[in-house]
């Protein structure tokens, strides 16, 4: 095999680690996935390690295989592949992608579905509702966040090499991450909901107190068994409606309307 034998130079790493964090998304397709972006983004790599074209077509074409994961959390991966492929350990570089592609993109969706977007969908949701400009940094700026965070994890797979799968697998801090954001961004959403639901019943009954007959209203009712009793009922009703019964978000919105429709055209809510 024509190989040069010799350590990357920074100048390659770097254009890999670009070329990964903005291409890694194109050419995507249904056969091959990530594949594409996966490959394009080893070029620099691999024109470093192989004096002869051949060697480099024939080393990128290994890279073509499916491949599917979390654009963020892929930085991980790519670190470790490129680490590997430097030591010409090239099995070792298309095993860890299978073994690495389904337990990051586990951690990356967590991360970014679970715990940051909601958060800032939802933070930005109440600022616009007052009216306050802050709704556009405060949704923007977790979004650059994550998107560069992929370049520091890039260096951090690319130093841990092949120990990263040891690091995914085993009962270590990727699993605690993992929990964490599950709690803390179910929590953050929860925290929301008596603030963006708003349900307030307009039904009055009456009631004798000290002999005497007084409208009562049954919103003030539920709030002493309850604070925000509707809108935790609403939430759980549409969560049933998506996880139980299948319906899709856009029927959930409109079986919701309807429920609306009809009880504000009864006076009840």
């Amino acid at each position: 095999m024509a190989r040069t034998n010799q350590k990357l130079s920074q100048k390659a790493l770097k254009k890999a680690v670009t070329r990964h964090n903005w291409f890694l998304q194109f050419c995507w397709n249904y056969e091959r996935m990530q594949a594409s972006g996966f490959a394009y983004a080893l070029v620099p790599v691999m024109k470093e390690l192989y004096s002869t074209e051949d060697e480099v077509c024939e080393n990128l074409e290994r890279h073509m295989q499916f491949y599917n994961s979390h654009p963020g959390a892929s930085a991980i991966i790519f670190g470790a592949s490129v680490a590997l492929e430097e030591d010409y350990q090239t099995e070792m570089s298309d095993s860890i992608k299978i073994a690495l592609m389904g337990p990051m993109a586990s951690i990356g969706d967590t991360i970014q579905a679970v715990l940051v977007q909601p958060f800032a969908f939802i933070l930005s949701a109440a600022l616009a509702a007052e009216g306050s400009l802050l709704s556009i940094p405060v949704l923007l700026i977790p979004g650059l966040f994550i998107f560069w965070a992929r370049w520091p994890i890039f260096w951090w797979g690319y130093k841990r090499s092949v120990k990263i799968i040891g690091d995914v697998s085993g009962q270590t801090d990727f699993n605690l991450l993992r929990e964490a954001a599950q709690i803390l961004g179910l929590t953050v959403v929860g925290g929301f909901v008596p603030g963006m639901v708003g349900i307030s019943l307009k039904y009055a009954y009456t009631q004798e107190i000290g002999g005497v007959s007084q409208s009562v209203a049954l919103q003030d009712t539920l709030n002493g068994i309850l604070p925000y009793l509707l809108p935790i009922i609403t939430v759980a009703f549409c969560y049933w409606l998506l996880k139980s019964r299948k319906i899709t978000p856009v029927k959930v919105i409109a079986i919701l309307a309807v429920i609306t429709f009809v009880l504000g055209a009864l006076g009840i809510l």
